[in-house]
């Protein structure tokens, strides 16, 4: 008779399980959702979570709740989304460090970037700017470049973290332009900006969202942009390219991803969704300001850029020895 009644209650909780999972993708989200950041407030990664949770707060009708979680490169935030199997409610905001560059140059990641998460939508493509302050005596990239030479491990930088685009766009600059230049790791871009004012460090590349204020604020001296094209931002800022870096083309991305394990309806449903959200004439113009490009794709076209993204990475970060500090 126990036997019969264990068979019945496993049955309906099957039934019932079904159930929830097939209302959960009609009716999602029906409660508050929470977007994981892996960075502090004030810098690229942040402002680009603000804009994505208040546009889908606006289409579903409940909160999403920006839930900073700063640290190890990116790694904190990563691996408590990581740790929320199955669960819909919790959002990760990936980018190419968090996703692709860790993994490479860490002994110990916690997380794994494919298995463990669910892909949903690339988000934002945006070009990082080369700024100096006081400290360093350049107004372009040949001086700087003459200038590092001059001063072998003097010029120092500063990043949010190890494997953030700040450490792998410098690193990469050091390598091309063949100069000896000093990694200063922060937790966040916002301390690295204080200090980079406070002439504690030299230099950053750093992404237009964070950085555009300042350098319109005239309190840093933007040498270049990093990308192939010119911001249409600051249209006169040249690029690496050919300001004496030939060849030199990177850019940042960000892209929202969930746990592993959520219905496939409910990744498919998020994924149109932020196609609706970030399409928008409103948030294009926004992400134009802070030289940023929209870029949304379907949860496969994430997995294969993501995939595309691993294999670019290994080779650089093993072609420059990247390693952490």
């Amino acid at each position: 008779m126990k036997l019969k009644y264990l068979v019945l209650a496993c049955a309906f909780l099957a039934t019932s399980s079904l159930s929830n999972a097939q209302t959960s993708a009609t009716d999602y989200p029906n409660k508050s959702v929470r977007l994981i950041a892996p960075f502090p407030p004030g810098g690229a990664a942040d402002g680009v979570a603000r804009q994505v949770a208040t546009r889908l707060s606006q289409l579903w009708g409940q909160s999403v709740i920006v839930d900073n979680r700063p640290g190890a490169g990116g790694m904190i935030g990563a691996e408590a989304a990581a740790r929320s199997v199955g669960d819909p409610y919790i959002l990760f905001l990936g980018s190419v460090g968090v996703m692709t560059v860790n993994q490479h140059i860490y002994k110990e990641v916690r997380y794994d970037a494919v298995k463990d998460f669910t892909p949903l939508s690339t988000l934002v493509k945006m070009p990082s700017f080369l700024v100096v302050n006081s400290t360093v005596p350049a107004n372009n990239v040949k001086e700087f470049i003459a200038y590092a030479m001059a001063n072998p491990g003097k010029l120092k930088y500063g990043s949010a973290g190890n494997g953030t685009s700040e450490h792998t766009n410098a690193v990469m600059l050091g390598k091309m332009a063949g100069i000896d230049i000093v990694h200063v790791p922060y937790k966040g871009i916002a301390p690295a900006l204080t200090d980079l004012l406070g002439g504690h460090i030299n230099f950053l590349v750093e992404q237009g969202v964070a950085i555009l204020p300042v350098i319109k604020s005239n309190k840093v001296k933007a040498l270049a942009v990093t990308t192939a094209m010119r911001s249409p931002a600051l249209p006169n800022v040249p690029t690496l390219n050919e300001s004496g870096v030939p060849g030199f083309d990177a850019s940042a991305w960000y892209a929202l991803y969930a746990p592993a394990g959520i219905p496939e309806a409910i990744q498919k449903k998020i994924s149109q969704n932020l196609g609706t959200v970030m399409n928008t004439p409103e948030v294009k113009a926004y992400f134009n300001e802070i030289s940023a490009e929209v870029a949304t794709s379907t949860p496969a076209e994430l997995a294969a850029f993501q995939d595309y993204e691993i294999k670019r990475w290994a080779e650089i970060v093993k072609s420059a020895n990247i390693k952490t500090d």
